[in-house]
């Protein structure tokens, strides 16, 4: 075998595997949004904050729009008119993966969302907990989708 052939393999191999990270970190995902939206660390009053909770990947070319913005309009659908608490849908801009980058973010678009994770001394926080929580079934969701890239 030459060192062409061998080199042309290994190019070949690497960019399967590389084109499957991105639907590998979306099968990742899913285990985290859910635990995250199932969550029994705080009771919920309007339904937004579990409405809203999202997990996508976000890369430096598609930094989750669509995903955000439904999750948003989600959370504003449950708020409208809800009268127990003043929480409305909030996008923040924040900075996005760099170059080569790709994440998972898991957030709720509203504005007391920082309130809802640290107030009593974070007796209802809920997002690292779920991400943490949920990164075996994660990593195992990645590996199936870039090992199939191989077959």
């Amino acid at each position: 075998m030459s060192d062409d052939f061998g080199l042309a393999n290994f190019r070949r191999l690497m960019a399967q595997t590389q084109a499957s990270f991105r639907p590998g970190m979306e099968a990742a995902s899913d285990p985290i949004e859910s635990a995250a939206a199932a969550t029994t660390a705080y009771a919920g009053m309007s339904g937004a904050t579990r409405a809203a909770t999202i997990a996508y990947v976000a890369d430096s070319e598609d930094t989750g729009t669509a995903e955000i913005v439904a999750a948003y309009n989600a959370a504003a659908g449950r708020l409208q008119g809800f009268a127990g608490h003043e929480g409305q849908p909030y996008l923040a801009d924040v900075p996005g993966p760099g170059a080569h980058e790709t994440w998972i973010v898991l957030t709720v678009p509203t504005d007391y969302i920082s309130d809802l994770e640290h107030e009593s001394a974070g007796e209802k926080a809920f997002l690292a907990d779920s991400g943490f929580g949920q990164a075996s079934q994660a990593f195992q969701a990645f590996v199936v989708v870039v090992k199939g890239a191989w077959r």
